[in-house]
């Protein structure tokens, strides 16, 4: 307790001494808040996956396939718009609808209901009731039935999810793609390992910058602490004493901070759950963190600044004038080189051994490699600016050159440590930045018109067995729909089950196997067939993605034709506004064997951009935020705590006729000259290791590519960010450098 009073004394005593402990409980308290939002972040992933992903096939999630029978305790589960395939949509808004078909007295508890819906009902989620009570009902409420109840928060994968769960039979249920009995409704935290890896690395990614963060501003005055201890020492304080005070006063306030980062946590944690991922914000509860886990973290970073003070005041071994005298660094070694080395090695083998080489490397290997980079940058970082600095003073032609290299030589931790916080950041979106590319789909703008189906075209794919009777009515009463201008039946072709011969001139090898449609249908849509009675043409047609060249078409005779199996429904409306939507409502409605969801080709190519890859996308573009930021900050309070720390050194250099603008040039590259040794090593690392993160955890399906011209941009909002921290430290440390500020013992 007394050292505790005489700590207190000291330092409230000490000429800005409160305002030093004030900065290092902001700094933690920020740093506290983001370490939580960033845990906060991670659960909430993995619960928003495991409420959105119970209707997918069980051996998607289990990896098993099981014999079951439809029964009492059974259920028939078919959602659409997941896993690729093409989901409902309204006015270009995407819809889940997940068919299910359960007996009267089904055992299977639904997520989110009451019961199953029995056949012709349905349960919709509060924004989807909204949309359908806003909405004209051939449009949008008919294809669904009669809605008896409201969808729980436990089904949602937000406030802003549209699901409806539909009511079937199990005939109609069962021809659905991706249809499956299950026993239970569950969902799944991560769609596979790799995506809770993918989860794992990424939140080890943002963590990093925000330990930093609260590193550098709990060494806030480390300086001035010193001094002040160095005249404790001088009155016959003995060093274990002095590391104690250090400790204490390092530990108060961070903890203080931390209470206080909890509270900030909280505070802002509403706004965070406004940040939209596909499609929809985060419920409130989503964004919650255990206490225990808050209580480890406050304590955890109180008593971490508190150790590493005492320690590093026990290591300094401050003597009467330990304080009045700038104490060198040792010089790092070139092994510091290893963890970095080892790092790249060990995270590029798992990507070297998915690409094709025979070799066995467990994933655990991309987690220890992307710890070990992440470590090996901080530790590598002084050395290499050691060497460069030493290089760089030999031809140094300017005074701010010529010191600016000397302090960095002299103290190459400490000035390293100013900009790690951004070189971090900089890593951490470099890998973001990359991984992200895997995520970009091909483009179908800017091909050939006759390539692909026309835009506005509603199509749906025919069910494996098909009642014509059943299936024509159902077409005629589509058509006779307002706004329908023409359906289109779509047979598949293929010359050997049909034994035909292939006509002349064409492709035996094209034409094996294709798509068969009327003449006129094949006008109506802009091919052109001559003058031939059905026109046969290459399957990519139907294909979201471009082919480069106009398709292959020919004439084909009736007599072939009526050979092909019934395979797709298109329709075409007049383009009136609320026809598009009718035309789909009458095609879930009136009884047409289908196995998908009618959709535009835009939608379909939606939907076929696998949906958890751009939820991660998506959560890539908040770490970068969050990295960018905290560059930033951990940037102004590193430069601003440099600057009080050498306001002695400062202040005689003023005394002895050197310009401010002079000093301002000397901190410029005291700052630049670290961060430029290592901006190419870093950004190439970051791509190291966003490769071998996306290669080894697809087993080498995914690439990355070059990003975008964005990714130059994030990098100059970086840099400027940076170049705004220091004009703004420039200004608010200028009152810190009176030549008054020159006093010796």
């Amino acid at each position: 307790m007394r050292a505790l009073t005489l700590g207190w004394v000291l330092a409230s005593r000490e000429r800005g001494g409160l305002k030093r402990l004030g900065g290092i409980a902001a700094g933690v308290a920020v740093g506290v808040a983001l370490l939580l939002l960033v845990l906060a972040a991670y659960q909430a992933l993995g619960d928003r996956s495991a409420r959105s992903t119970w209707p997918l096939d069980s051996a998607f999630k289990t990896g098993q396939v099981a014999e079951l029978e439809f029964g009492d305790d059974t259920v028939w589960v078919a959602p659409s718009g997941m896993l690729g395939g093409a989901g409902d949509y309204f006015n270009g808004e995407a819809i889940t609808r997940v068919s299910i078909a359960a007996t009267p007295d089904s055992t299977v508890a639904v997520p989110g209901i009451d019961r199953a819906p029995r056949p012709g009902e349905y349960y919709a989620s509060p924004a989807l009731a909204a949309l359908i009570d806003a909405a004209p009902a051939d449009q949008l409420g008919d294809r669904f039935g009669t809605r008896i109840g409201t969808v729980g928060p436990e089904a949602l994968l937000g406030p802003e999810t549209k699901l409806a769960i539909v009511g079937e039979d199990a005939a109609t249920v069962e021809p659905l793609l991706g249809a499956s009995l299950h026993t239970e409704l569950s969902g799944i935290r991560f769609p596979s390992p790799a995506y809770a890896m993918i989860a794992i690395v990424g939140g080890i990614a943002v963590l990093f910058p925000v330990a930093v963060l609260i590193s550098i501003v709990t060494k806030l005055g480390q300086a001035a602490r010193a001094e002040r201890f160095s005249t404790i020492r001088l009155i016959g304080a003995s060093p274990r004493l002095v590391a104690v005070l250090a400790g204490l006063e390092a530990m108060i306030p961070a903890l203080l901070g931390a209470i206080a980062g909890i509270g900030l946590f909280f505070a802002v944690r509403p706004l965070a759950a406004l940040v939209e991922i596909e499609g929809s914000r985060f419920f409130l509860s989503d964004l919650s963190v255990p206490v225990w886990a808050m209580v480890l973290a406050a304590l955890g970073t109180a008593l971490l600044a508190g150790v590493v003070a005492f320690l590093t005041a026990l290591r300094a071994g401050l003597g009467p004038l330990g304080g009045s005298r700038e104490q060198r660094e040792r010089r790092p070694r070139w092994w510091s080189l290893v963890p970095l080395a080892l790092g790249a090695a060990v995270i590029a083998a798992p990507a070297v051994a998915a690409s094709g080489l025979d070799i066995g490397v467990p994933d655990i290997a991309i987690l220890v490699g992307f710890v070990l980079i992440t470590v090996g940058i901080v530790l590598a970082g002084p050395w290499l600016a050691a060497v460069v600095s030493g290089a760089g003073a030999a031809r140094a032609r300017s005074a701010a050159g010529v010191l600016a290299m000397r302090r960095i030589a002299r103290h190459p931790r400490a000035t390293f440590r100013s900009v790690s916080g951004l070189v971090l950041a900089l890593f951490v979106v470099t890998v973001f930045a990359v991984g992200t590319t895997t995520e970009t789909a091909e483009e179908v703008a800017d091909v050939p018109p006759t390539e692909l189906v026309p835009v506005d075209a509603l199509t749906a794919s025919v069910g494996i067995e098909v009642d014509a009777g059943r299936q024509t009515a159902g077409l005629t009463r589509v058509a006779e729909t307002q706004g329908v201008d023409r359906v289109i039946s779509v047979g598949w072709y293929d010359a050997e089950a049909a034994g035909s011969n292939v006509p002349e001139g064409a492709d035996e090898a094209l034409f094996s196997g294709g798509f068969v449609m009327e003449a006129d249908d094949a006008r109506a849509i802009g091919l052109d067939p001559g003058t031939a009675e059905w026109l046969w043409l290459e399957q990519p047609y139907f294909s979201n993605f471009e082919l480069g060249r106009d398709i292959d078409t020919i004439g084909v005779p009736a007599a072939a034709a009526e050979t092909a199996t019934p395979t797709l429904v298109m329709v075409l409306t007049d383009g009136q506004p609320g026809s598009l939507e009718r035309a789909r409502t009458a095609m879930t409605t009136n009884d047409l064997s289908l196995s998908t969801l009618p959709a535009t080709r835009a939608e379909s190519t939606d939907a076929g951009a696998t949906r958890f890859a751009r939820q991660y996308v998506s959560l890539a573009w908040i770490g970068i935020l969050i990295a960018t930021l905290i560059s930033v900050i951990s940037l102004s309070v590193s430069t601003i705590a440099g600057m009080i720390d050498r306001r002695r050194q400062l202040g005689l250099l003023r005394l002895s006729g050197m310009p401010a603008a002079t000093l301002r040039r000397m901190i410029v590259i005291e700052t630049a000259l670290p961060l430029a040794t290592v901006f190419l090593i870093t950004i190439g690392l970051g791509f190291l290791t966003a490769w071998a993160v996306v290669v080894a955890l697809s087993g080498g399906d995914r690439q990355v590519t070059l990003p975008d011209a964005s990714y130059l941009g994030l990098v100059g909002v970086c840099l400027g960010l940076a170049a705004v921290a220091i004009l703004v430290v420039f200004r608010s440390v200028r009152s810190e450098l009176p030549l008054a500020a020159t006093r010796f013992e």
